[in-house]
């Protein structure tokens, strides 16, 4: 009877408290006067902090939050903050935000989605967010394992982000029909980015184009909008270039799957003879999926050589060689040995020791 009484309790307390925490939430959304949901598989953060720099460039205060290399939010007063997790990242985190913004008197609320599986992107949009406009930024082969095995499920994965009557950004026409599909259903509007030619603001223009359509669905002022976007703060670990001695190292890390590594792959050898480069994998034992993904890029690209940095080399080295690459295939030993590569490509995970490389760049080198 005892234990009967005391779960009975903790029921009526457990249920009691999501109802406070759900009218709380409920409180705090209605003090933005807009709010942002950011998605897609590359360039979210970078979006993000673009949308972020032009809406204070047009008069707001603005609070965002991004998950790209770390967590960090950028507060009112327009500074970086790295955010400590105790544990694994959770969509509850979402909720801190919103609490943060609220404090700070934030009008407009940026965030960066930070749910992966279908279900858990459903939840954040539809009981925590309701955003009165989403960005998916692009539909690209990653985390096969959690949102389908097929472009087209993790476009309908990604669909669970448009919000009801607000408005959806799509960066590209791929999938469009189904994203309309499911718009109309939740009676929201689609726009589709212009096509965006000007200066790149270290940066890739798909990113660029999704932010000024938002300005654009907002009736902004564009052009204070995209001033703003000039001093946007750069995520850590976003793409660029760093001469050391006479060693180029290109930073794409952060370029995961293999739609995105082709596309940036092939911007590189325009630019550089796919004779001098050398590609380098760092890999991560806890994206196997990936892994996969890899092998089987790599064994379709021109270099000079491949270095595999991370977890499993020799399996991967293996892999390689069964498929018959037939370049150079080498596993990195010491950081240091790259002072010897003319034109290193890096990317597959910027996690643990992919950070270390950009670092080391970073201290002895000279950014381009």
């Amino acid at each position: 009877m005892f234990i009967t009484i005391v779960v009975l309790v903790l029921m009526i307390g457990y249920l009691t408290y999501i109802v406070l925490e759900k009218i709380y939430i409920n409180k705090i959304r209605k003090s933005f006067k807009y709010l942002i949901h950011v998605n897609g598989i590359r360039g979210k953060s970078t979006t993000t902090r673009l949308i972020d720099a032009g809406f204070r460039a047009c008069g707001y205060k603005v609070f965002s939050k991004t998950t790209g290399t770390k967590p960090m939010y950028i507060n009112t007063n327009n500074e970086d903050v790295l955010i400590k997790r105790l544990g694994n990242a959770n969509i509850r985190e979402q909720i801190q935000m919103m609490r943060r913004a609220y404090k700070e008197g934030a009008e407009v609320l940026i965030l960066e989605c930070m749910a992966v599986k279908p279900e858990l992107q459903k939840i954040s949009e539809e009981m925590i967010l309701r955003s009165d406009c989403t960005v998916i930024t692009n539909v690209r082969a990653d985390h096969l394992d959690e949102m389908g095995s097929t472009l087209e499920d993790i476009a309908y994965s990604f669909s669970n982000t448009i919000p009801n009557k607000g408005i959806l950004v799509c960066g590209e026409d791929k999938f469009l029909n189904i994203f309309e599909e499911n718009a109309k259903k939740k009676d929201a509007k689609v726009l589709l980015a212009s096509e965006y030619d000007g200066d790149n603001l270290e940066t890739f223009k798909e990113n660029i184009a999704c932010a000024l359509e938002v300005a654009k669905a907002f009736n902004l002022d564009v052009n204070k909008f995209f001033e703003g976007m000039k001093n946007y703060h750069h995520d850590i670990g976003a793409y660029e270039k760093i001469k050391y001695d006479n060693t180029i190292f290109l930073n794409g890390f952060s370029i995961n799957d293999p739609e995105s590594i082709r596309i940036v792959y092939n911007q590189v050898i325009e630019e550089y003879d796919y004779n001098s480069l050398t590609i380098l994998l760092n890999s991560r034992f806890d994206r196997p999926s990936r892994v996969v993904q890899h092998i089987e890029l790599l064994s379709n690209l021109k270099a000079k050589k491949i270095l595999i940095y991370g977890s499993n080399p020799n399996y991967i080295i293996k892999r390689l060689k069964k498929n018959g690459i037939s370049i150079e295939v080498n596993r990195l030993h010491k950081i240091e040995d790259l002072n010897h590569e003319d034109i290193i490509f890096a990317i597959g995970n910027i996690g643990g020791k992919g950070m270390k490389i950009l670092e080391y760049f970073r201290k002895n080198g000279e950014k381009l």
